[in-house]
């Protein structure tokens, strides 16, 4: 059987058994990157009970939101005109939220309709503060509805002015962060607002800034589900059953481009930028690929905002639709085109990366762009964003209106009530969940081939010295028999050992006898 193995036509099957495991791991070496790629775009598409669609529809990653106020100090000080404002910032008020996608309806021509509800629990253990600080504040509903009358007869302006007196109402307010924020309190203003402005959404007279912003949507979503194309994974197609905005004045801006900002296609290795829709800002943000990072051990690409997004059309030109109220100072964004006309205005932090000229009207800003800077962090096969923090703060604009009389003289300018930081930050279990999904097949593969191509070289060094040795053997044929002579010769004499030592003391004394009987007649014959 030894003798088969190490003969030359096993050899040779040797050696075609491992060409065949080397074909084969090469071939699977060449055509996997495509299947991967494939099964890749099925497991991240957002198809009913895939990987995407799960992480999708809920993130499975810790969301905050961290708020801060600004604290006016010098309020008679600064409506007299004697001070700047003076503001200390306070916070930051911690809330823990729980995004989930509703009843998506998925349709045939590859896209997902779904509304996605917000919800946000106040962290004590978290929060620098609670939730009963008061806080000394510009009077948002008062303005608002200064800043709606500044055009309507005069006698309207001054039945505002007389009324507010009467309800004693002040530019400068104190309230509780709970008011401020998500619980809200009553308002004469908000009250009737309704009758000056009908579209105006708050109810039952309550006023807090982030009205509607919790346990609530933004409307209704449609977007691709990369099935068919994975370039397309989740980029909106349509909100509210709109194809576009209608918020500001050109085509450009009204634009609806981009993902939610949850995930979006595979990255290229080197992406230029990044668009995403954000109901917040009421249009598509861009921010810039910075370069590559890494977080629990997953490469990441970084994408940041420049001072272009909220440039005005000076700096900026494609911004000029977005200045429906006429351009200002580099750095904010009238959002009243999308809250009924309010005068309310988009910037970053501190008014981070804005012109300085709003710094310096104020005491108490100092942006800094480790601290207020925004960024988001995007795993480039698969689209997910593993890390974001979008900060933002609200402005308010104040202006004279004649007429009325708390604003007849008030000091004009954009002023800030209060930032936030929504953040998302990869956590090490789901980058370990992550890296599983997305590297499992790399291991298997690649391990597979690996193996094969080691019993490839096995068998083929293994059929050559087999073959070797063959060689060496037909090339000296008499040695051959030699050899074989003296293992037949070595073969028999242990054959006569072994009947030696069989018959034992018998067969000695027959031999003596016979010997010498051999012997005298030999000599017998000699003598004749």
């Amino acid at each position: 059987m030894a003798e088969k193995c190490m003969s030359p036509k096993a050899a040779k099957w040797m050696i075609g058994i491992a060409s065949v495991f080397f074909v084969l791991s090469i071939a699977i070496l060449s055509i996997f990157p495509t299947l991967y790629k494939q099964m890749l775009a099925k497991t991240i598409a957002l198809s009913d009970g895939s990987l995407g669609a799960k992480t999708w529809e809920e993130i499975p990653l810790p969301i905050y939101e961290n708020i801060y106020f600004f604290n006016i100090t010098n309020g008679d000080a600064f409506l007299n005109k004697d001070e700047p404002l003076n503001v200390t910032e306070v916070g930051p008020y911690v809330y823990k939220g729980k995004w989930i996608k509703h009843n998506p309806k998925w349709h045939p021509n590859g896209t997902v309709t779904y509304r996605e509800t917000r919800v946000w629990h106040f962290q004590p253990e978290l929060s620098e503060g609670s939730l009963d600080d008061v806080i000394t504040t510009l009077n948002g509903p008062m303005i608002i509805g200064a800043n709606m009358l500044k055009d309507w007869n005069i006698f309207w302006r001054i039945f505002y002015s007389v009324a507010m007196k009467f309800e004693s109402e002040s530019v400068i307010i104190q309230r509780k962060v709970r008011e401020l924020t998500y619980e809200g309190y009553e308002d004469p203003i908000i009250k009737y607002a309704p009758v000056l402005k009908p579209n105006i959404p708050f109810k039952d007279g309550i006023f807090m800034w982030l009205y509607d912003k919790n346990n609530t949507d933004d409307g209704e979503f449609t977007v691709f589900t990369g099935a068919d194309d994975a370039s397309r994974t989740n980029v909106i197609t349509s909100w509210n059953g709109n194809e576009k905005l209608n918020f500001w004045k050109g085509d450009s801006c009204n634009d609806i481009n981009g993902t939610n900002v949850e995930m979006g296609p595979p990255l290229t290795d080197t992406p230029e930028s990044y668009t995403f829709l954000q109901s917040i800002f009421c249009r598509s943000i861009t921010y810039d690929y910075i370069g590559d990072t890494s977080s629990w051990g997953v490469p990441l690409k970084r994408f940041e905002p420049t001072a272009m997004v909220f440039g005005n059309s000076t700096e900026n030109p494609d911004n000029a639709c977005y200045e429906v109220h006429g351009e200002r100072a580099s750095g904010v964004l009238d959002v009243g085109p999308c809250q009924f006309d309010a005068p309310a205005l988009l910037s970053y932090p501190h008014f981070h990366m804005a012109d300085p000229s709003y710094v310096k009207a104020i005491n108490g800003l100092s942006p800094k762009s480790d601290v207020h800077g925004s960024y988001m962090d995007v795993e480039p096969i698969s689209g997910f964003t593993m890390n974001i923090s979008i900060k933002f703060q609200m402005n308010i604009q104040m202006e004279r209106v004649r007429g009325v009389l708390q604003f007849d003289n008030v000091p004009e300018g954009i002023f800030p009530v209060f930032w936030v930081d929504i953040n998302i930050n990869l956590n090490e279990d789901w980058a370990d969940f992550f890296k599983g999904q997305l590297n499992n097949p790399k291991y298997i593969v690649y391990s597979v081939c690996g193996f094969l191509l080691l019993a490839s070289l096995v068998l083929i060094i293994c059929g050559a010295v087999i073959i070797t040795r063959s060689q060496k053997d037909d090339e000296d044929p008499l040695l051959n028999i030699q050899e074989e002579k003296k293992e037949e010769l070595e073969k028999r004499n242990n054959t006569s050992e072994v009947s030696s030592s069989s018959y034992g003391g018998l067969a000695g004394d027959q031999g003596e006898q016979y010997d010498g009987d051999s012997l005298k007649q030999t000599d017998s014959h000699a003598a004749r």
